[in-house]
């Protein structure tokens, strides 16, 4: 049976050759067809945009001239989280170049992928076409600018990402997709598991999460990316201070039982609550394992609750919610480490990093 789903699609690909060890790089230049990975998307949000700039002057009483002033491209994606090619690039898109990783080529083989926070790391930029039905679009120069993961019982575990770049190409024909998740599912909450720790050293594995979730924000500097002579970027927008923030929702109050779970009572008090783990224990962990051995942790090192909010009723239980900043390990200047084991299905392209 055929239908208009079938002209319906998303694919990334990082803007770098593939093949030269020099790793050359060219910002807003669409990248060979051979690292096209396509992801099986709930949704998606990418728009090409423009300031409008007007002209009004004192003889006349209302705007007479208009022109476009800067173009630029930004939008987003909502997507179970599935071991595969394609949130690999997302993570990729988010930490950026990683010595850790476990091969020079990214995506090349199965095996685990480590990211985590350095000075010294680029983020990459991609370019991102969409299938709509009757055309393809394609956006370059997107950075990303934003990723946030939650999970909560009873449903899949998620992820969104937000990207700015260049203007929107010139649309053209569409592509047949290969998905690279095709042979694999996302994790749920039956495979997932949360852990705290205080101080690096005592873990508890929580039984009261109702759902988590988290946000890291790279606040992209997108003003600097633009110049005199051109109406779109010339360059790749640069991260500023890096932000993640989260929440965490316990079925239940939690009481001061001796466990690592942050309880209310600690988190009132005057001084608040710190929980300073470390590269051993972090101070919250998110693990997912499935049962073809596929894995994905995200590991928060240390992070600064806020005050928690509850509530009650005639028909509902009482629950916790609380939040929570990530906070910088300055051991070896850190915030948080982000692992994806693919054992299932071999990643796609060979793709280096920059």
């Amino acid at each position: 049976m055929s239908s208009n789903f079938d002209f319906r699609y998303l694919s990334i690909s990082p803007e770098q050759d593939t093949v030269s060890p020099t790793k050359s790089f060219t910002y807003g230049t669409a990248s060979a067809a051979s690292t096209v990975i396509y992801g099986e998307a709930d949704d998606e949000s990418f728009a090409h945009m423009f300031d409008l700039m007007t002209r009004g002057d004192m003889s006349r009483y209302g705007a007479a001239k208009s022109v476009n002033g800067k173009e630029y491209s930004e939008g987003g994606l909502n997507m179970v989280i599935q071991p595969d090619s394609f949130f690999l690039m997302l993570l990729y898109g988010i930490y950026g170049d990683n010595d850790d990783l476990t091969s020079t080529a990214l995506g090349y083989s199965t095996g685990t992928y480590t990211f985590k926070e350095a000075t010294d790391h680029i983020l990459p930029s991609f370019t991102i076409k969409v299938g709509r039905e009757d055309r393809q679009h394609t956006y370059t120069g997107m950075v990303m600018s934003r990723l946030s993961v939650s999970a909560t019982v009873g449903e899949y575990a998620t992820v969104s990402a937000d990207f700015n770049g260049k203007a929107e190409s010139t649309p053209d024909g569409l592509a047949a997709p290969t998905f690279s998740g095709a042979a694999v599912d996302g994790f749920h909450f039956a495979e997932g598991a949360i852990t705290f720790s205080s101080d690096d050293a005592t873990t508890t594995t929580s039984s009261l999460i109702k759902s988590i979730s988290f946000e890291v924000n790279t606040n992209l500097n997108t003003d600097d990316a633009c110049s005199i002579g051109s109406q779109t970027y010339t360059r790749k927008p640069e991260p500023q201070m890096r932000e993640i923030t989260g929440s965490v929702e316990f079925s239940r109050p939690v009481v001061a039982t001796g466990t690592e779970e942050p309880d209310y009572t600690s988190l009132v008090a005057s001084d608040g609550l710190l929980y300073d783990g470390g590269q051993t224990q972090p101070a919250i962990k998110l693990a997912f394992t499935n049962a073809g051995g596929d894995n994905f942790t995200f590991e928060i090192r240390r992070c600064r609750w806020e005050a928690p909010s509850m509530n009650v009723s005639g028909r509902d239980s009482s629950t916790m919610s609380v939040n929570f900043v990530a906070l910088m390990d300055t051991s070896d200047n850190v915030m948080t480490e982000a692992s994806l084991d693919l054992q299932t299905i071999t990643p796609l392209g060979a793709i280096n990093t920059l």
